[in-house]
């Protein structure tokens, strides 16, 4: 039985491990907050995520002909994503990105909210394209749109905190 003392937690975090086939994650970090918020789903905890939407998520390794292994990174689009209708916008390198806010809880999870700066409005690169891809200028633009995107989400959802659940340095 949920006691309705209990803090409602914002957890925050670079990657999700829900499911195989929602490649938004790379590992052991992935599946610790994907179950997290599977947990937390099940015994109806107050909590929220939030996350990005990874576009071609983490890479995929092949095995070329030459038998060298080489990264694949696949384009992926979910019909389980529910649009929010919700849009943010935060700075990044000098200029506004704006971030489509989408929500899944298809895999009995905690609600799930993901940033999307694949949106008609940015023109450049996507912030949101690869997980852990690009230099320390890119890691640091996603975790912009991270952190700073995902507290504004939260705003605009309307969604009240009392505690924020940053997992590691990536928020």
């Amino acid at each position: 039985m949920l006691n309705n003392s209990l803090p409602r937690v914002a957890y925050f975090c670079m990657e999700y491990g829900l499911a195989p086939e929602f490649r938004i994650y790379s590992g052991g970090l992935g599946i610790l907050a994907g179950d997290h918020i599977k947990t937390a789903g099940e015994l109806g905890l107050p909590l929220v995520a939030i996350g990005l939407l990874w576009r071609h998520g983490y890479t995929q390794q092949l095995i070329g002909e030459d038998g060298r292994p080489f990264d694949v990174f696949l384009n992926s689009k979910y019909d389980f994503l529910t649009d929010t209708g919700v849009t943010v916008n935060v700075t990044v390198r000098g200029r506004n990105v704006v971030c489509k806010v989408w929500k899944t809880e298809h895999f009995g999870n905690a609600p799930l909210y993901l940033l999307d700066t694949d949106v008609p409005e940015n023109n450049g690169p996507l912030i949101t394209d690869r997980l852990y891809a690009g230099s320390a200028d890119d890691r640091l633009a996603q975790e912009i749109v991270l952190g700073i995107g995902g507290i504004r989400a939260l705003r605009a959802l309307g969604i009240e905190v009392d505690v924020y659940h940053f997992n590691e340095g990536h928020a």
